[in-house]
């Protein structure tokens, strides 16, 4: 924001008044809660646009994907937890359809996991989604990643390659624990490496993996580096050195960071502030802008290549909105808790 008329030698105080004011920060540096309404109205937004255009998926698709179904369902789930009104019949309509589509993995097998983690007191086709993960497992311990997680995203492959590890493991905990526990042992090489993510989802789901498999220490540390990536403006970026703060790595720290039992006053803070971003960020319609170039690899620049840019710009908007509405909602108490939370 530029001052117009400011006087020659003098800070330009109405910005960072203007600034502060925005993040709901103090001038002594306190950061306020975000307004319970003001959080509930951007989640009731979000659960909007997502439905909405999940529904859309839904009608020119014939897949569940890693972005769209697994979203749709853990952001209503949790929304039902949370008090909020949902349309149960169309929750269920959003399940029939995705249940026969589970066994189409072409589009990469982590929708199956995701499906899982979304619905854990009941796995969307249990026994066919813990077939699928098994047969999935290689050789040497891992899983191949697949679609925009594995070869399509700015990141190394082996980060990728352990990224998904994670995630499987994490989903056949809840199918089959002793199945996971035997997948965990020939896994032991992927889930141990300790190379610094190029995504903070690297963190993230190192995180979760800690947190599910009782290694507390290790959880508190990866907070600890997660928190140190948040950005000035209360957002992070999904690349670990990108400026840029974006939905889908803020949401999805959100819900991470609401996982943690323990009341870390650095924790309570960041998340403050990441409201507020996301309530002041967020669009009329719902969503949430993205610019999916800072997460995909794949050159779009070719005027040639605009309808590809306008479809994956579309997955991305979709795939960070379902996550910062995930995440605001973890900032909302929790009033069903017959279901844990998950992963």
């Amino acid at each position: 924001m530029k001052v117009r008329n400011q006087p020659a030698g003098q800070p330009a105080l109405m910005t960072v008044v203007l600034a502060v004011a925005c993040l709901g920060v103090t001038a002594a540096g306190e950061v306020t809660k975000a307004d319970q309404e003001k959080l509930r109205a951007a989640i009731t937004k979000g659960l909007g646009f997502v439905a909405t255009k999940g529904d859309l998926w839904m009608e020119e698709k014939n897949c569940n994907g890693c972005h769209h179904l697994p979203e749709m369902l853990w952001s209503h789930r949790e929304a039902k937890r949370r008090g909020f009104v949902i349309d149960s019949a169309k929750v269920d309509e959003w399940r029939a359809w995705a249940e026969p589509k589970v066994k189409n993995i072409a589009a990469g097998l982590e929708g199956v996991a995701f499906m899982t983690m979304a619905m854990p007191e009941k796995p969307l086709a249990a026994a066919e989604s813990t077939k699928l993960i098994l047969a999935g497992q290689q050789a040497d311990g891992s899983w191949k990643p697949a679609g925009q997680l594995g070869t399509m995203q700015k990141r190394p492959t082996p980060e990728a390659q352990a990224n998904s590890t994670r995630i499987f493991l994490l989903a056949l905990d809840r199918l089959d624990p002793a199945a996971c526990e035997k997948a965990r042992a020939k896994a032991a090489t992927w889930v141990g490496n300790k190379d610094a993510p190029a995504s903070v989802e690297g963190f993230i789901y190192r995180a979760h993996y800690a947190r599910r498999f009782g290694k507390p220490d290790e959880a508190t540390a990866l907070r600890a580096e997660i928190l140190k990536r948040q950005h000035a403006d209360g957002g992070w970026g999904w690349n670990v050195t990108e400026k840029q703060s974006d939905s889908l790595a803020t949401g999805q720290i959100l819900h991470l960071l609401g996982l943690y039992e323990d009341k870390d006053p650095a924790a309570t803070a960041a998340t403050d502030r990441a409201h507020q971003w996301l309530i002041t960020t967020q669009r009329e319609d719902g969503g949430w802008p993205i610019d999916s170039t800072l997460v995909s690899k794949i050159d779009r620049s070719d005027p040639k290549k605009a309808n590809s840019l306008k479809s994956v710009n579309e997955i991305y908007a979709f795939w960070g909105t379902a996550w910062a509405t995930i995440g605001l909602l973890q900032g909302v108490p929790v009033v069903e808790a017959k279901v844990g939370a998950v992963p």
